[in-house]
């Protein structure tokens, strides 16, 4: 009977010449020593059946039994246009492995794409494939901000070991945040093997999309809610929401041009399903919005929901979240969801008393 394998790390093979891999990798093993995961720029490696040319190595993980050593490879990559499919299948094997069911579906995966190539220039610069023999295993994204999104397919060989190399290039590119379910307690240990712990968390709320016991939005004397106009309304609206938005401590501070691209923009956007409210019953300022939007035909979220200060204790916050679960309910989404920070109470009673309950909690991590 065999023994049980044995996980070594291990180097990459001298530069320049053909070996034999099982007897090279013992002597390595035997000379102590190594790292694996590391990303070798500019670098690919060829993959044989019973030989390997290792010019230009990438990261080994070696399993060694008694007698014998068996190399498995995690090479990174950037991500180009083409691999759109692989990437969004990825991300439903995350959330599935996560919720049950995947989140999004391929549109998203290129509205995200598009967005690290807005924020970071380019694909090259802002992304990153882990390969595990031919196979497209996870991702890292950058998408400004320091912030990032990245997903392993939880049954893929060595998931764990394509996790890390991630993490680190993450935060070897700058990446100031690195988020988990609280529940993934093997990601949050992952996170914080690259330096990162939590420091705040937020919560993911859902109503059902059907809508029926919510009574109509009732707004204040002098408030009305008007046809929010894209291209029109969107400066003025956008300077209202970053007035009040950062108030909150986790909130993102986003420039005109990256707002509308981010919030108004993807394939799923229609400005219907924007809430705008005026004082001088509609015809003057803006007094408060409510960003709808939905993900595929089933999920409807609420993106941004926000109150000038002039026109708080009114009413308002919650005639527009209401008023925004109507328009969501009207056209048949299943579910009905919004984010906020778990320390924003206030924001809390308000969505709870609309009939949202929590359903997720996210740890954000950030450098310790």
């Amino acid at each position: 009977m065999l023994a049980a394998p044995e996980l070594v790390e291990a180097e990459p093979v001298e530069m320049g010449r053909e070996v034999e891999v099982a007897l090279e990798l013992q002597r390595w093993v035997l000379a102590g020593g190594m790292v694996w995961g590391e990303e070798r720029s500019e670098a690919e490696a060829s993959h044989l059946v019973e030989r390997r040319d290792l010019r230009n190595a990438a990261s080994h993980r070696t399993l060694r039994l008694p007698g014998c050593t068996i190399v498995a490879t995690v090479t990174l990559r950037p991500a180009t246009v083409d691999d759109v499919a692989m990437i969004s299948a990825v991300t439903d094997a995350q959330d599935t492995a996560w919720w049950g069911s995947p989140d999004g579906d391929i549109d998203d995966t290129r509205h995200e794409l598009d967005q690290v190539v807005s924020q970071m220039g380019s694909l090259e610069i802002g992304s990153r494939l882990a390969i595990i023999d031919g196979a497209v295993v996870g991702f890292a994204l950058l998408s400004g901000h320091g912030q990032t999104s990245t997903a392993i397919d939880p049954s893929a060989p060595l998931a764990h070991e394509a996790r890390a190399a991630l993490f680190r290039w993450l935060v070897e590119a700058g990446a100031g945040e690195i988020e988990a379910p609280a529940q993934d307690l093997d990601r949050l240990a992952a996170i914080a093997t690259v330096g990162l712990v939590p420091r705040r968390s937020s919560f993911e709320l859902e109503r059902p999309g059907d809508v029926a016991d919510l009574e109509p939005a009732v707004w204040s004397d002098g408030i009305a809610p008007v046809p929010f106009k894209k291209g029109v309304d969107d400066e003025e609206v956008h300077e209202m929401i970053y007035s009040v938005w950062l108030d909150v401590d986790g909130h993102t501070l986003r420039p005109l041009a990256e707002w509308r691209e981010r919030l108004l923009g993807g394939p799923w956007f229609e400005q219907d399903l924007v809430v705008l409210a005026r004082r001088d019953n509609g015809a003057g300022p803006v007094a408060g919005v409510a960003l709808g939007r939905r993900f595929g035909t089933e999920v409807g979220w609420i993106s941004q929901l926000a109150v000038g200060r002039p026109d708080r204790g009114l009413g308002l916050g919650r005639a527009l979240l209401v008023e925004a679960s109507h328009r969501l309910g009207r056209i048949g989404v299943g579910v009905i969801g919004l984010g906020v920070e778990a320390e924003n109470e206030r924001a809390l009673g308000l969505y709870r008393s609309v009939g949202f309950e929590v359903a997720r909690e996210w740890m954000h991590c950030e450098p310790g």
